[in-house]
């Protein structure tokens, strides 16, 4: 109530108002005072935005697009023989979607190679320039510099999957239309070989599990016949026993069984064989990387317009960063007007105490 009464008597506003919230009409008059300054900023951001985009370099993107392979229904050699012992296993054929390719795209198993080789730079008159001096790496191959071009490297590629078609689309951007060329098309290359080769490995696994299973079924085939020879050695008139001619039916199904098994697991093996050696694509191209000839948009237009805001802003920011130290500056003028007051009327009624204390002691 004092510093009300203090501020009516100076002509002041009281501040605890303007301390607790801000009025959206007070922010708004100290934007419109400072107009001439927002004006002046968004202009100075507007032109570094044209700057900005203008003398920028032109980038260039190489685009390609793929199917994984693996899209056939029929169930693999090693499923085929798992099955014979009652033994389900996922089609390996669809283990792998669109999406782990998108990854693989960015990996470092897929990218590190290529971070160490080198491409022909058609702009520079054909000179061939190792990715990492391209990139603004040190091109001696120590486990830093390798580290750090695979970073650049991935931030110059985009994969994204394309679900209406299950494929995966793959964008390469640099600032030369060649190296863009050459990195999509080292890139869709390295995607073919990783896939062939875990196929081959996959092949040569199934491969080695039908070659055990193969000689077990071998081993129980040559025991069955055993038992049938045997069993007909022992009895070689048992039509008239209905009981020796039970026991030969069920030796005589327990060979065919074995026969029909191993005879599976024969051709399995023989196409695991060919799978392992077969070189052919596993990979649909739908869209092979070509050579950019138009560069990718500057956004001059968008990046003026980023410009312009950000220099508003920052105006903005100035202008209620003044007004809040102008009015902190009051604040304190008018709480030291207030204790100067107040020490006055305190000052003398302290004298006039003292003064009637005396006069008391004096009497």
């Amino acid at each position: 109530m004092a510093k009300e009464k203090v501020d009516r008597d100076l002509g002041e506003v009281p501040t605890h108002g303007r301390r607790d919230e801000v009025s959206l009409l007070a922010v708004a008059n100290v934007l419109l005072r400072s107009r001439r300054t927002l004006a002046i900023l968004a202009g100075v951001g507007g032109l570094i935005g044209v700057l900005v985009a203008t003398l920028s370099p032109r980038v260039y993107s190489a685009n390609a697009k793929f199917i994984p392979g693996g899209t056939e229904s029929t169930p693999s050699g090693l499923a085929l023989a798992a099955s014979q012992f009652g033994i389900t296993l996922p089609n390996s054929n669809g283990a792998w979607g669109p999406s782990v390719y998108a990854e693989l795209l960015r990996s470092r198993s897929l990218l590190e190679p290529i971070a160490l080789d080198t491409v022909v730079v058609a702009e520079d008159g054909g000179k061939r320039e190792t990715v990492l001096s391209l990139l603004g790496v040190d091109p001696q191959p120590t486990p830093r510099n390798t580290d750090i071009g695979v970073r650049k490297l991935s931030e110059h590629v985009e994969a994204a999957v394309v679900p209406e078609l299950g494929a995966v689309s793959l964008t390469v951007t640099t600032k030369w239309p060649s190296v863009s060329l050459a990195l999509a098309q080292k890139l869709v290359r390295g995607v073919g070989t990783f896939n062939l080769e875990r196929r081959r490995s996959q092949a040569a696994a199934e491969r080695q599990f039908v070659d055990a299973q193969a000689a077990e079924s071998e081993h129980a085939l040559r025991d069955a016949e055993n038992a049938l020879q045997e069993f007909l050695q022992r009895n070689r008139e048992y039509s008239g026993s209905p009981q020796l001619a039970f026991d030969r039916d069920r030796l005589q199904r327990q060979v065919s069984l074995q026969q029909q098994i191993y005879t599976s697991l024969l051709q399995n093996r023989e196409e695991a064989r060919i799978r392992e050696v077969r070189d052919t694509p596993v990979i649909t191209v739908l869209e092979d990387p070509r050579l950019p000839v138009i560069g990718e948009p500057r956004n001059v237009v968008l990046k003026t317009l980023l410009g312009a805001i950000a220099g508003f802003l920052i105006g903005a920011v100035i202008a209620l960063f003044r007004f809040g130290l102008s009015a902190t500056e009051r604040d304190r003028n008018a709480e030291a007007r207030e204790f100067v007051r107040l020490l006055g009327g305190v000052v003398p009624r302290m004298r006039r105490r003292k003064e009637s204390t005396q006069a008391t002691v004096s009497r």
